[in-house]
């Protein structure tokens, strides 16, 4: 049977499923063919055989008597191998970062509603900031979650935000969405965030996105301290180079691809 490519060279079929595998992953809950086929901009028909398959293959799983979607077994097991190469693919950048900053860098992702750290080179510092890999924190109060959110469909962010709210962690966590919405647009325009002890008080952070081959954000990477010293003056003279590793490290994903 003749398989069908577009013009990129995309296998039509894989990258529809692609699609599907996708919108699964930022779902809140689980879904139906009948919003998943207009969410990804196909036939029902056609959406219930590739999820068919995927289901067949364990990437995607029906829930309960509702027979709506989620994602499957293989896709979560995936996932945490990708994570697992991501970390060991950052490391030089991160080692890059530490140096240059002589503050801890930290690799991030967003995981549906919450952001989880899952590389990190600790400063040499005796006092020094940091979040353990594995942890997770709420993306709205932090450098990192809060550059994997502007970067987000807008309506993956509204999901985001209904299901975990803005909860207050210090004075200065930002708990309003029209401020929140404003902040992350000006994220997009200037490629960097900062998390000034909006998640724990004297402690300020960093972050820039790191970008796949599709140019869709893949992650965010970061340098914390204390913020006696990443002051914003500091924390300016740090942006050019975050922005620069953050790059390269992009482009070699890209390159490897």
């Amino acid at each position: 049977m003749a398989v069908r490519s577009s013009r990129s060279g995309e296998v039509q079929s894989l990258a529809r499923a692609l699609d599907i595998l996708e919108l699964l992953g930022r779902a809140e809950g689980e879904l139906g063919v009948t919003e998943i086929g207009p969410a990804v901009g196909l036939p029902n028909g056609t959406a219930h055989r590739l999820l068919a398959t995927l289901t067949r293959r364990g990437y995607a799983r029906q829930v309960g008597e509702s027979r709506k979607y989620t994602l499957g077994p293989k896709a979560l097991v995936l996932a945490s191998a990708a994570r697992e190469h991501l970390g060991t693919l950052a490391r030089p950048f991160l080692r890059e970062l530490m140096e240059v900053s002589q503050e801890t860098s930290n690799l991030a992702v967003l995981d549906r509603n919450s952001v989880v750290y899952i590389d990190q080179v600790p400063a040499r510092r005796m006092v020094r900031m940091f979040t353990e890999p594995g942890n997770r924190v709420p993306p709205h109060a932090t450098g990192t979650g809060k550059v994997l959110l502007a970067y987000q469909p807008e309506e993956a962010v509204e999901a985001i935000l209904r299901q975990s709210g803005l909860p207050r962690f210090t004075a200065h966590t930002v708990t309003d969405p029209e401020r929140l919405r404003a902040e992350l647009g000006k994220i997009r325009e200037q490629g960097y965030a900062v998390d000034s002890e909006e998640m724990e008080e004297g402690v300020r952070c960093l972050a820039a996105p790191v970008f796949g081959p599709d140019d869709r954000i893949l992650a965010a990477m970061s340098v914390s301290g204390p913020a006696g010293r990443l002051s914003s003056e500091r924390v300016q003279e740090l942006v050019p180079h975050i922005k620069r590793i953050c790059a390269a490290f992009s482009a070699s994903i890209s390159s490897d691809n």
